[in-house]
């Protein structure tokens, strides 16, 4: 784990010093010199601020499947998720997993409760990305400034939007599918480790199995009809998109550019896609994109738009870094796990 951790790393101080080059050493250096510090502490009130609106969707999914677990702890349970997320290359895929595993060692709730509570709150928490995304879209088209140098990111963002809403209408609707497949991967798993060991023998026993999905889908029907819940994590996360959106916007004025709302939510939107480089947290993808769409859609020099990138990720990806490591240390130093 280690070592893919130090390669993603590698591979993404490979890509910003690529970037760095393509749009000029010099060029960058002197839009760095023109920074207003004193903006930037907006930027990092407002990554704060996004990180307490999205946590507060986790805490509205998981207090409502455990009403006795302090918030603080589910504040130290999120804030270690982003972590984790965040220092390992493709990390979406794996910390839900990692993070319930975690809850169910505590002994607070089932892996099955702990990992449909937190896939819910991380999928509410993506979806503001493409509510907001395709509103600034259409307001910039209509505009009549959309232009073509977006157009391939345009069409990836709405295939991924597409891809999304298939995977969840097949695990919310058709369970059935979702039942087969687990069920024989597991069943695979179990007979080749069956050859070594038996640990895992009445883990992934059939039955066993079968239960947790279960339970897996009781926790989703028991989320989905609390509409009180529903409304106050939707409102959260989506003002956890404002503020992790604002940092563009802040950073602009840090470089004395006044920036189009519109152009700032799908710089950012857009940027998600930035995510299939594999380094933590999509580094170097994602400033690669912001910094073409400031430059395609708001004509702001490649330096300058560099610099707003990485002010951007300074407050929204490496403070959550920062935040998420103090808490993951907290957790492990507490709670050691074997």
């Amino acid at each position: 784990m280690k070592g893919r951790i130090a390669f993603g790393f590698a591979v993404a101080v490979a890509l910003l010093a690529i970037l760095v080059h393509v749009v000029g050493g010099r060029q960058f250096l002197e839009a760095v010199s023109t920074i207003d510090r004193q903006v930037l502490a907006l930027g990092v009130l407002s990554g704060v601020l996004s990180l307490t609106f999205r946590g507060v969707v986790w805490q509205q999914f998981i207090s409502l499947i455990d009403d006795v677990m302090p918030r603080q702890r589910i504040a130290t349970v999120f804030l270690t998720a982003m972590f984790v997320k965040y220092v390992t290359p493709y990390g979406q895929l794996a910390s839900e997993p990692f993070v319930a595993y975690l809850v169910s060692q505590g002994g607070e709730m089932a892996f099955e409760d702990g990992l449909a509570s937190i896939l819910s709150a991380d999928l509410l928490n993506y979806v503001p990305y493409y509510t907001f995304g395709f509103l600034a879209v259409g307001m910039i088209a209509a505009g009549g400034t959309l232009g073509s140098g977006m157009f391939n990111q345009l069409v990836a963002f709405a295939g991924l939007f597409l891809v999304l809403v298939s995977v969840v209408f097949v695990v919310v609707r058709r369970p059935g599918i979702v039942y087969s497949v687990v069920l024989t991967v597991t069943g695979t798993i179990r007979g080749f480790v069956g050859r070594f060991t038996d640990r895992f023998d009445d883990p992934l026993a059939p039955d066993t199995v079968h239960s947790r999905l279960e339970g897996f889908y009781t926790t989703i029907e028991t989320i989905a009809a609390d509409k009180s819940v529903l409304i106050v994590a939707v409102v959260s996360a989506h003002l956890g998109m404002v503020f992790l959106m604002l940092p563009v916007y802040i950073g602009g004025m840090a470089l004395g550019y006044q920036l189009a709302i519109p152009v700032v939510v799908l710089v950012v939107a857009l940027g998600k896609l930035g995510s299939v480089v594999p380094a933590p947290g999509g580094t170097g993808g994602v400033e690669a994109i912001v910094t073409a769409g400031l430059t395609a859609l708001a004509g702001i020099e490649p330096a300058a738009a560099l610099t707003i990138a990485l002010i951007y990720r300074a407050c929204t990806y490496w403070l959550t870094i920062g935040i998420g490591g103090l808490s993951a240390a907290g957790l492990f130093a507490s709670e050691p796990t074997t």
